[in-house]
Order: C-alpha cells, then structure tokens, then sequence
C-alpha cells in the first residue's frame, strides 16, 4: 500500500467516524400527531384564568382521612384559591391541563374551616370563536380537610 492511500484511507476513517458522533436525531413530531406537551408550547390558559373559570363548577371531593363519604365541593368567587399548572396537554380543539390547587370556605362564626388540596384535571375545548371553555373537572387528589388553619 503506497503512503498516499494510506493517508487517504485514513482520513476517510477518521471522516466517516467524525460523522458517526454527531448528535443523536431527534424524534418526529409525527409519533404523537396534534398534541403539544407544556415544553413544546406555553399553555393559552394561565393559572389566573383557570382560578375564574372555575368559579361555579363542582368537584366530588372525598375527607383527606377516608372517614367520610364524598361530598361535592362548588368553587365560590370569594373564596382563596391557589392554582399551580403541572402539565398540559394539546390536540386540535382540546387542551387538557393537570393543575395543583388549594382553596378553602370563608366560614361564618358559627361553620367550620374546610381547606380542599391536590390534584384535578381540566378539559378546556375551543368554541367556535377560537375562545378556551372549560367543560370537564376530574378529581385526581383533591380532598378536604376540616379545621385546618391556613
């Protein structure tokens, strides 16, 4: 073998590994079609909207002991609520959306204080005007406690 194949050949190899260790390719989008994940794109819903579309909406919620039977919880406009956005999901026309919420009664003297915490997910569907709507509640967590001072 003359020096300059020899070099050639060389070269080549260290060329083909060089091309070897590029970085990995990434996954296509294809392999979940219409569905953005929270780090592909920012959720059009804040935790701000979330805490007024769900003024009027009922939840089933259950004692965070397990001792009483489940009761349903109605969201008030008065009342203190606090919403984290865990994740969310997108398709077309849907956005699902995992949030960690506290909230609590505004008892009167003579009731007692009732916190509710954990986990729901919200189904918000597009109307025909673009415009996000909130349709469904699932309890994932979300549970009460009574006589808890916040």
């Amino acid at each position: 073998m003359t020096p300059m194949t020899r070099i050639t050949l060389t070269i080549t190899a260290i060329l083909l590994v060089l091309n070897g260790c590029g970085p990995a390719s990434t996954p296509s989008a294809t392999s979940t079609p219409n569905v953005l994940s929270v780090a592909d794109k920012p959720s059009p819903i804040t935790e701000d909207q979330i805490a007024r579309d769900i003024v009027g909406k009922n939840v089933q919620i259950s004692d965070v002991a397990g001792d009483d039977p489940t009761n349903k919880w109605t969201f008030e406009a008065d009342e203190y609520r606090h919403v984290e956005i865990l994740e969310s999901q997108r398709s077309d026309n849907a956005l699902m959306i995992v949030i960690s919420m506290t909230t609590r009664n505004n008892p009167k003297p003579d009731e007692e204080s009732i916190q509710v915490s954990g986990k729901l997910r919200l189904i918000y569907e597009q109307d025909g005007a673009k415009k996000w709507l909130l349709s469904q509640i699932e309890n994932l967590t979300f549970k009460y406690s009574v006589g808890v001072g916040v």
